[in-house]
Parts: C-alpha cells; structure tokens; sequence
C-alpha cells in the first residue's frame, strides 16, 4: 500500500487498487507483511478467528425483497417506547411459536401469526404491547460461538465485536451465502418497519474481542489505561477511530435503515467526539429522528480525563447533537441495588437522607438546572432535554426485574461476593411481588423522558435456570456467572419462555394499559425542559414523608390535564386539584370511575392517575 494525500478528513491514509475483483471473493489487508481484517469490511467468513477474512460485497444485491417500506413515523423522540430484545433468547424455546428454522434468527424476530396456546408470540407480541422502538443486543459479527453450527450449544449477548459492520453469522440462516445473510438482516429492519416498529441497534465500539483487531494497523487504535474493564478499549479521542466510529454508525443507517444507536460504555468516550457523532448523523439524515443513547459510565476504571467524558454532569452537553443516557439514578432510586437485596421507594423502602426527592426529580424527567449548586459528576438531575434520559428499570445487566423483585422479597438469602445467590427462602406472597413490578413499571411508564422496557419484564421473565426461583442453584451458573449476568449463560437461563405470557397475563396487560395510556397522553411525554416546567407540577407533601409524590399536567398538546399520584406506602385519600376527575389507571392497569372532586382513595404500592377533559 502507498500513502496518498489527506481528503475528505481522512488522515495518513494509505490504499492499493486491486482491478476486477469479483463480488464474493476473499480478501485479507497486509500491513508489514502482517495479515489484518479490514476494519470498513461488509462481510466476513464465519470461522476465520483472527485471521479475518473478509469478503468483497456488491450492497446492491442485497436489497429486501419488494424494496424498503416507509420508516414509521415519529413525531418527537419523547415518543420513543424501547423495548430491549436479544436475537436468541426472543424465539429460540419452541413456546415461541416460530417456525423451527427461523428460532433465534434475524427472521425469527419478525416471523408473523406466531402463537403459545392461543397467545401472540413474538411480533405479534411486540405489536399488542405497543412499543415503538426494538433495540437488539449486538448483532454485528462478534467473536464468540464464530462459525459454530447450531447444534452446538454455545451463548453469548455479543459484547466481544469483531467486525463492527457484518451481520451477525449465528443469527443467519445461511451463514456463508453471504449476500442472503445482508438481506436477511435487511427484512428484519424492514418487517419491523412494516409493523410500526423501529430498530435500534446496541453497537460496542468502546471495545474489541482482542487487540489483534487493530493493533497490527496501529498501535495508537487503544487507550493507554482499560476503560472498559476487558483490556483493549478503543481510544476515539485518535481522529481516525473516531472517524471509523462515525463511517460505521452512517453505514448501519443508510445500508441496513437502522433508526438509532445504544452505545454500550459511551462513558468512556469524549463529549466532543461523541457530539461530533450526534451531529454529524443528525445532519446528514435530518428526517430520521434518529435514537441516540448509552451507558454515562466506564467499567470501573480510573479515567485522567474523566472531566471531558459523557457523565450525568456533561450530558447536557450533547442535548443540541441529540445523544441521551441511561438514567441508573432514577433506577436505583425506584428499586435499590442491581444485584442484591437491597431495596428502594418501589418496595417503599425511602433514602433516609432525602425521602422521595429522586422520585420528585426523575418523575419530572430529571431535569437539568444549570445554577443548582448540586451539579457534579454523578448528580441525578442530567437532562437538558427530557429525550436525554432513558428511564428504566432493568436490562441485559444484572437481575432482571421480576428476579430483583422476587429475591429482594426472599428472606435468609444469602450471596457470595460474585452476586451469586448462595441459599433463600421464597417470598411468602407473589402478589405483593408482582404488585411491585407494576408499580415500578408505571412509574418509569409515567415519567417524563424515554422509558425502556427489557424483553420479559411485562410477563415476569424469569433468567434463573428453567425459571426455577425457588430453587438457589438455578440462580448460577459457573464460578462466577448466573442470573445476575447471564452474558455466556445458555438457553436455559437466557430463553424467553412464553408460557410466562399466559400465566402473567395481568401484568403484561397492565404494561400493555399503561403503554396506550403513554401514547394517548402527550402530557406524559413532553419535549422541552421549558414545558416541563410550565405544565407539570410535581409536588411531595411533606405529611406523607415521602411516601406520596403527586404530579399535575396542564399541557396544552394534550385534551386532558393528568393527575398522577404514586404511593409506595398504605392505602389513603389524596386531595385532588379542583374540578370533576375520572380515575383512568390503578393498580389493575385501566380504570374508569368518574365524577370524582374533593379527595379520592389511592391504594399503597401504586401509580394511580386522574383525567380531567377539557
């Protein structure tokens, strides 16, 4: 290769033209004499390990059958509902009603009319749930399980990338036929499109599998110090990688018409790269409302430059390139520790130093106030604009949300120093337990910000082995691994079984109730700190100790002004603002009692909201 003049704000580039190569054929980079993947490649042979053999792609021929329907639209990114799924644990147990050959593949996610005993599965499931946005664990082509068969029982959620623009081999049907792999993924994107549903893609470009991915090309590609905790993290402060990032995430949505980003660890990036990113795709596809959004933190790693990474204190930075993070304090506020039993305000359990105040603010989308004197690092009140906070309770990570609730209400448990759960006693009442996952979930679902739902929570999914909680050995698996992180764990932990739909058949309609209640109230989901502000009044009377917050909306977008009311402790009467009111949500999801001024019952352990027409 030879160096060739700076352009297009490339730099120190060097190329050879390889004449009439023909589409399909392999390919390897040489630097000194040293055989490298090419870090731009379209495709890749499945099996190749580290020896990287790419495949030369003509794009054109992978376009989905019939063409690309119309993207779904989307007026304001507040009105995003996410929904996060992995590829696998979707379909792959046969009570996922899908096709035996399609189970945990791209067309197993959007295979249609697929049933568990009269239950939709699957996109018809997505559908009834009403969510608007799909985000897939990875699905570029990461190293793990590379070019197994499917026979083999290997597992991964796919933060180990290899090739950051290939689809992932396992989740094809014909792995090697690799312009029908391209379009396999491309009818994924565009059933879910023609199903109302947007595609988001969770991408890992704060880390490779090994540094044998770049280090070859350049020995700069890595931080000095390990960021992400694996030992190889991408430093995009270099221009070149962080120009690779951007030519990568503009790839995904003008070839595979992907609708955002979820970037995992984009804590250990540069606010100015990361801006440079937000506004660079904002710009160059102004139509598409893009989401973008990622983890403000690094994998517990000393960082010199910690004052110019994406935190809670430098998010409002990013609000004019349109780039948000998860809200983890609004989270643990809501339900207390990630991966032990302790517990927080959904459990009424209240932060004994200031008693409903991080309830008060992420209810009012955590809003940003540049003169509070609390601003720091790690302060709670983030957002600019409310689409920068993704609130949520639980995800990929740690416990899921009905194993959190379900352990948290065992008694004699018992953990080791991995999280692993070493004994428990079950909880005396389920019903209490499911009541808290609906309160938990209505809070995120009544918030101002972007709520995020992980795959299973609306029918109590369990990630213990064969769903066996009761039983401490199913909650582990290996030294250190289990329940708490399934990331290798296998099918029997990982796979979404869809008996669990109809025997929960109430909570997934209250997440269902609470979704459409969501998407007809635009006074739910403002889009300006401003409006906030003008039309929502968030108030934590001091009679209930925290216990109770309230909100009133007046938004003149919507055609009713809300009253919502959370109550984590005992049944009472709350005092309503003036007028005539109907309850049109509880404990059991949709209500309708009207005609009701003065005060009103509202039971413990939760959301309760009031409409009052115009």
């Amino acid at each position: 290769m030879h160096k060739v003049a700076d352009f297009n704000g490339y730099q120190d580039i060097y190329q050879t033209q390889v004449s009439n190569l023909a589409a399909l054929s392999e390919y390897t980079f040489l630097v000194n004499g040293i055989e490298v993947r090419d870090p731009y490649g379209k495709m890749a042979k499945p099996g190749s390990g580290d020896r990287a053999v790419n495949i030369v792609m003509d794009m054109s021929r992978t376009e989905p059958e019939g063409g690309w329907a119309p993207r779904p639209a989307l007026t304001k990114r507040e009105d995003a509902i996410i929904y996060e799924a992995h590829v696998r644990d979707f379909t792959i147990d046969p009570s996922s009603g899908v096709s035996a050959n399609n189970r945990g593949k791209f067309m197993g996610m959007v295979e249609q009319g697929t049933r568990y005993q009269g239950v939709k599965t699957g996109l018809d499931h997505l559908k009834e749930l009403g969510v608007t946005h799909v985000q897939l664990l990875p699905v570029f082509d990461f190293a793990t399980c590379d070019g197994l068969p499917d026979s083999d029982p290997c597992y991964n959620w796919g933060y180990d990338p290899r090739n950051f623009n290939v689809p992932e081999d396992r989740y094809s049907k014909v792995p090697t036929d690799y312009e029908a792999r391209a379009r396999e993924f491309k009818t994924m994107v565009n059933e879910f499109h023609k199903a109302g549903i947007r595609v988001i893609m969770d991408v890992v470009y704060n880390h490779t599998f090994s540094k044998s991915m770049f280090e070859n090309i350049s020995p700069s590609y890595y931080t000095p110090t390990d960021l992400s905790g694996t030992g190889n993290s991408i430093d995009a402060d270099v221009p070149m990688v962080s120009r690779m990032i951007q030519d990568s995430l503009q790839y995904w949505v003008e070839e595979y018409g992907i609708d955002g980003f979820r970037f995992d660890l984009i804590g250990i990036f540069s606010t100015n790269q990361v801006a440079k990113w937000g506004h660079y795709l904002n710009a160059k596809f102004p139509e598409r409302k893009l989401l973008l959004y990622g983890e403000p933190w690094n994998g517990y790693a000393y960082d010199e430059k910690e004052a110019q990474r994406v935190r809670y204190g430098t998010t409002h930075q990013l609000a004019d390139a349109h780039v948000g993070v998860f809200n983890g304090a609004y989270r643990e506020a809501l339900k207390g520790s990630n991966d032990d039993t302790r517990k927080a305000y959904m459990f009424n359990q209240l932060n004994a130093s200031e008693p409903g105040w991080p309830i008060y603010d992420g209810f009012r989308g955590s809003a940003y106030n540049p003169n509070d004197s609390r601003n720091s690092t790690w302060f709670r009140n983030f957002a600019a604009d409310p689409e920068q906070s993704i609130n949520y309770i639980s995800a990929h990570d740690n416990f899921g949300l009905w194993d959190k609730v379900y352990l948290s209400l065992s008694s004699n448990v018992q953990q080791n120093k991995h999280h692993q759960v070493l004994s428990l006693t079950p909880p005396a009442d389920l019903g209490y337990a499911k009541r808290v996952v609906n309160f938990g979930m209505g809070m995120v679902l009544t918030s101002q910000g972007i709520p995020f739902i992980h795959a299973g929570d609306e029918f109590l999914r369990s990630k213990t082995k064969l769903g066996e909680q009761w039983n401490a050995s199913a909650w582990n698996y290996g030294q250190y691994g289990g329940t708490h992180n399934t990331y290798n764990a296998p099918d029997s932990f990982n796979a979404i079984r869809w008996k669990d739909k109809a025997l929960n058949a109430s909570t997934f309609n209250y997440f269902k109730t609470l979704i459409e209640l969501r998407r007809s109230h635009p006074g739910l989901r403002m889009n300006s700190n401003q409006q906030i502000a003008q039309y929502l009044n968030v108030s934590r009377p001091d009679s209930y100790g925290g216990q109770v917050i309230t909100g009133t909306i007046t938004s003149p977008s919507d055609q009713s002004n809300l009253f919502v009311v959370y109550n984590s402790g005992s049944n009472r009467s709350i005092e309503l603002p003036p007028g005539s009111w109907t309850e049109i949500a509880n404990a059991n999801g949709q209500a309708q009692q009207s005609g009701l001024s003065g005060t009103a019952p509202i039971e413990g352990t939760t959301v309760t909201v009031f409409a009052q027409p115009r």
